[in-house]
């Protein structure tokens, strides 16, 4: 058994929980842990109240034991697969973003390659050559993207070529401390690198240390150059934010280029667009050749033995099951948690218990069909929570509940994770409202916000929560009396 941090645990139970709510874990342990191509696969294995499971990371996914009887073959297969999917439109994405200096990053590559196969002193020495080879190659494809100075020194010298670099991207007093951060990094690295290719007493360490000071140095350096060559501002100029992204796309009068601009992801403010690709000459870093698919399988055959010619098939497994897991477990925060109340929608629904929900905000903003604010758990920020109550429900009542909640006027289904009174964490069903329905100026008919504090009194939410958050909230009569009579007659039913 290995040793696992508090939230290592509750991660991997939360994870396993949302893929197999039905299920009761009985007891879990960290058993194995791999380190491959810098990706980290810790392997759980997982007891519950009707079979075991292992649970593996880096990509978490989960397998049968009764499909996986061998832990080295779960992980085995783990990996393929993990090197395997296809990669993202965000991780190509990140490919662009690096695209320019790929040969520096191709010659990282090779020193790390270089670094696990050496074995003596002139390796080691081979590495510092490949170490300052790779330093060259960066001031060499910084110095063909952009005129830094009128008067260039030698292309190979490399400590003037930082200096200018450096002095040009991070000028005046107050970016002193940026600027030498990132010039003794460089210099630290060539140094270094320099002191290895010659040394005559170098170790393993020595080579592995080299190797790892032009990673940190280069991952600093490409990234400040790639921000100014495309135009990335610190932060928002419109309103300060540090949240921005690149937004890549093509102009119908140059199809054949892609471009890129920043894009500040609060208010959506955009930058300049700068060409960063001929897509007609450009080579990704990655490529696939070959026909790609969509359709997903499952495997249906146990991997317990390799069948020879002549022994019996084994047979599938019985109703194999494909899709996401079903929820079971919803999360109110609103009218709904007045048990009653969502058992005219849910009959069969108990509740739980009471859960948290970080990051979010109660707020009656939503717009409603009759022109009131409905409750909303608004993404804020991570000091803010949202308390509500949890109920177990058939899954056969969801199109039900769905309906209610106006699914597709205003509100959406959302998986979220909560923290239960027992302080685990479980993803559950809730919904939120969509930007397009949110109004900050309504505000809540009485009726209404006299549900959510019943439903609130009736599972015993913190006092201060409903004072601060529900019974502080301005709240306005109903314009249509016979609907606002209707609704508390109903609320003194479902009292009593």
């Amino acid at each position: 058994m290995l040793k696992a941090t508090k939230e290592e645990t509750e991660e991997v139970r939360e994870y396993f929980e949302w893929q197999a709510p039905d299920l009761q874990v009985t007891f879990m342990q960290k058993v194995y842990s791999e380190a491959v191509m810098n990706t980290r696969h810790d392997v759980w294995d997982i007891h519950t109240n009707k079979d075991r499971w292992w649970v593996i990371t880096g990509g978490t996914n989960l397998y049968s034991q009764e499909q996986f009887p061998n832990m080295d073959l779960a992980l085995t297969f783990h990996l393929g697969l993990m090197l395997r999917i296809p990669r993202t439109e965000k991780q190509q994405e990140g490919d662009l973003n690096i695209l320019p200096f790929g040969s520096v990053f191709e010659k990282i590559e090779e020193a790390g390659t270089a670094l696990a196969q050496a074995q003596n002193l002139s390796d080691y020495q081979a590495v510092g050559v490949r170490c300052r080879e790779t330093l060259l190659e960066l001031i060499g494809v910084a110095q063909d993207a952009a005129m830094w100075t009128d008067e260039p020194p030698q292309r190979a010298n490399f400590r003037a070529w930082a200096e200018i670099i450096c002095n040009s991207l991070l000028p005046g007093d107050s970016n002193k401390e940026r600027r030498g951060a990132i010039k003794n990094s460089l210099d630290s690295a060539w140094t270094f690198s320099n002191w290895l290719t010659h040394s005559k007493s170098a170790s393993w360490l020595d080579a592995e240390m080299a190797h790892s000071l032009i990673q940190h140095a280069i991952g600093m350096a490409t990234s400040l150059i790639v921000r100014e060559l495309r135009g990335v501002p610190p932060e928002c100029p419109t309103c300060g934010s540090p949240h921005l992204e690149p937004d890549q796309g093509e102009n119908t009068e140059l199809p054949s280029i892609l471009w890129e601009r920043p894009r500040c992801t609060d208010c959506g403010w955009t930058g300049r667009p700068v060409p960063i690709l001929d897509l007609e000459n450009g080579q990704p870093i990655i490529v696939r050749e070959g026909e790609s698919s969509d359709e997903c399988s499952i495997m249906t055959v146990p991997l317990r033995t390799i069948v020879k010619p002549g022994e019996p098939v084994i047979k599938p497994l019985k109703e194999p099951e494909a899709g996401p897991p079903e929820h079971t477990v919803y999360f109110a925060y609103g009218s709904n948690m007045s048990t009653a109340r969502l058992r005219e929608r849910m009959p069969r629904c108990e509740p739980i218990g009471i859960a948290t929900l970080p990051g979010h905000t109660l707020r009656f903003h939503k717009r409603s069909i009759d022109g009131s604010g409905k409750c909303n758990a608004f993404k804020s920020g991570y000091e803010d929570s949202v308390l509500g109550v949890l109920f177990s429900f058939d899954p056969a009542e969801r199109n039900k509940l769905d309906k209610a909640e106006g699914v597709g006027s205003g509100y959406v289904h959302a998986t979220v994770t909560v923290i239960n009174e027992k302080g685990d964490r479980r993803k559950v069903l809730t919904y939120l409202a969509t930007t397009d329905y949110i109004d900050d100026t309504l505000k809540p008919y009485d009726w209404y916000k006299d549900f959510v504090v019943a439903g609130a009194k009736e599972h015993n939410l913190p006092a201060d929560y409903v004072g601060k958050y529900i019974e502080s909230v301005e709240a306005v009569a109903d314009p249509n009396e016979a609907r606002g009579n209707k609704q508390r007659a109903i609320l003194e039913v479902l009292r009593q």
